[in-house]
């Protein structure tokens, strides 16, 4: 095996089409990163996921924040209010509010203390569970387009690599099929990464970009990252190595 890079971010989104949190250790097992996509946004209406990328009414949800407290529980912050726990009465009032329809937060799968009469959101993530993405990458579609602002958090990775000097263009998409150690916990990499229009919608500090997505599909044919499978439960911090 040879080092590719090294871990330079790990970014956990406990609500799934928000910002999310960046951390310097997460565990993970053979599911994904553990605490990720606990809770979507849905609108009441129709009891439909949060799409950002199809739906314009939903562009809004990149400025919405998440994060997970240390007892565990997942917290939301609208923008301009208090964080709030995904189970507070207010909460739905404030994100109606912020969005212009009924909306509610609701998880993808029955916790510990659920009830039966719990309402889930149908569960969009079954590809992979963990997202890689390196900087050679990013840099790649920067040099396609220099005026581009191509910010590694438009791509909303569990895991950005700091490529070593010789990894060059998308080169994860090569490594389809193969096995990488992240540390000490063996995996594989199983799929590209097929990006949407979420690649290109504004959030904060980020303007709308739409030529993010173009010279995507231009250049990588709509992908860009890699899907990756853990084979065991471990612990990936910033700083360790990536082996492919």
């Amino acid at each position: 095996m040879r080092q590719i890079g090294k871990i330079s971010e790990l970014w956990r989104y406990p609500v799934s089409s928000v910002a999310g949190e960046r951390l310097d250790h997460a565990e993970v097992s053979i599911d994904g990163l553990i605490g990720d996509r606990r809770f979507a946004l849905v609108e009441v209406a129709t009891g439909i996921v949060a799409h950002p990328e199809r739906d314009q009414r939903w562009h809004k949800a990149a400025f919405v924040k998440s994060r997970t407290t240390a007892a565990g529980e997942v917290e939301i912050q609208v923008p301009d209010e208090d964080w709030l726990a995904t189970g507070a009465p207010y909460l739905a009032h404030l994100l109606s509010a912020f969005f212009g329809f009924e909306v509610a937060v609701r998880p993808y799968q029955c916790s510990a203390n659920a009830t039966a009469e719990t309402d889930l959101a149908v569960n969009r993530y079954d590809v992979a569970p963990l997202h890689l993405l390196t900087s050679a990458s990013v840099e790649h579609l920067k040099s396609i387009d220099p005026d581009g602002d191509p910010d590694r958090r438009r791509f909303r990775p569990n895991i950005f690599v700091k490529s070593d000097a010789d990894i060059k263009g998308f080169a994860e998409l090569d490594w389809v099929g193969c096995p990488l150690h992240l540390g000490a916990v063996p995996s594989a990499i199983v799929a590209p990464t097929k990006r949407c229009g979420f690649t290109i919608i504004a959030q904060e500090g980020l303007e709308n970009d739409p030529e993010i997505l173009r010279n995507v599909m231009r250049h990588g044919n709509r992908n860009m990252g890699v899907y990756c499978r853990p084979g065991h439960r471990g612990t990936l911090s910033v700083g360790d190595s990536v082996l492919l």
